[in-house]
């Protein structure tokens, strides 16, 4: 049988979580690799924007992508105002 406890309340000094200097690295890291990884996906997405083939098919994968680039940087600075 497993013991149920109940959750800690927000603000309770139980979970208090400061952020360690490890933490924080690992934070910033993470970001960083995102970041890198999202200026990889926007340049895939302009090469497939740009593909005379498929224009009407390329062009909408290409925005997708170019959007989920933006997304992924825009939550990139958001941890980074985090941290600082």
């Amino acid at each position: 049988m497993v013991k149920r406890t109940s959750a800690p309340r927000r603000g309770s000094r139980a979970i208090s979580r400061l952020a360690t200097p490890d933490r924080l690295h690992l934070l910033q890291e993470a970001s960083w690799n995102l970041s890198a990884i999202s200026y990889c996906i926007a340049s895939v997405g302009r090469d497939l924007a740009g593909k005379p083939n498929n224009p009407a098919a390329m062009d909408s994968a290409g925005q997708a992508l170019e959007w989920l680039a933006d997304e992924m940087q825009r939550r990139c600075v958001a941890i980074d105002e985090g941290l600082s």
